[in-house]
């Protein structure tokens, strides 16, 4: 398994989600963070999206009444969403995961698997392009940020359609850029206290982690070592995310 898709239809529009596979490092834990942040993390194999969810699949799912984004339609990535809009009971993640999306994933996946956010550590290690992530890029699959990334103004204070730029070595575009990304963690500074077989921190607190950078942020904010806090009720127009799906 490579690449599995799933279709949806927005109007008399049809769109796409595909998600790729990202194999896990298998014994050869990967370089997270950097400086004297540095720690080896194991990940197991999983899929994610590559691209951030957008707004329209935003709207299949929770209603076109229901979109909170400031840039609508097309293939803009849903923003303005706070990490408990996306898991809270009833919020996006419990309804694509009763949805048709979901139905069309379960005859695709052994065991049918189930969308949820990614950890720190799985979306650092997509970011750095999975099994590729020697290649040591700052920025996901290029170390010339305007290759990859959409950031700091330029062409408009606003979000722009995905896949625009080019993608990383796994075919994932903004990556770095554009929108930041929820993970699912709880944020904690210290990296030792982060679980180093790549599930999620559930340290104390309302804090969560988002990463990647946006439109507007300079580039150092879009490095893939990148970590930045924010609490988990917390939404604006620069915030976004995408979605993965556990294989094991």
């Amino acid at each position: 398994m490579g690449t599995i898709r799933f279709g949806w239809k927005s109007g008399d529009a049809e769109h796409v989600l595909e998600m790729v596979r990202v194999e896990g490092t298998n014994g050869r834990p990967y370089s997270f963070g950097e400086g004297q942040d540095t720690r080896r993390f194991e990940v197991p194999t999983f899929l994610i999206t590559t691209v951030p969810v957008i707004e329209p699949l935003w709207t299949h799912i929770m209603g076109t009444a229901n979109s909170p984004s400031i840039g609508r339609g097309g293939a803009l990535p849903v923003e303005n969403v706070s990490w408990d809009d996306i898991t809270r009971p009833g919020g996006f993640l419990d309804r694509i995961n009763e949805s048709d999306i979901r139905t069309q994933m379960a005859a695709e996946l052994p065991g049918g698997g189930s969308f949820r956010l990614p950890t720190e550590t799985e979306w650092e290690y997509a970011a750095r392009g999975g099994p590729h992530w020697p290649d040591g890029f700052r920025f996901s699959g290029s170390d010339d940020i305007d290759l990859v990334a959409w950031y700091d103004r330029k062409r408009g204070d606003c979000t722009k359609e995905v896949a625009r730029k080019a993608p990383n070595p796994l075919g994932l575009s903004d990556m770095s850029g554009n929108v930041w990304e929820w993970c699912q963690d709880s944020y904690t500074r210290d990296v030792n206290a982060i679980p180093a077989d790549g599930s999620a921190c559930a340290a104390e607190g309302p804090q969560r982690v988002l990463r990647g950078g946006c439109f507007h942020n300079w580039a150092i904010h879009c490095t893939v070592s990148k970590r930045y806090q924010i609490e988990r009720q917390y939404h604006d127009g620069c915030i976004g995310f995408r979605l993965v799906a556990s294989l094991q």
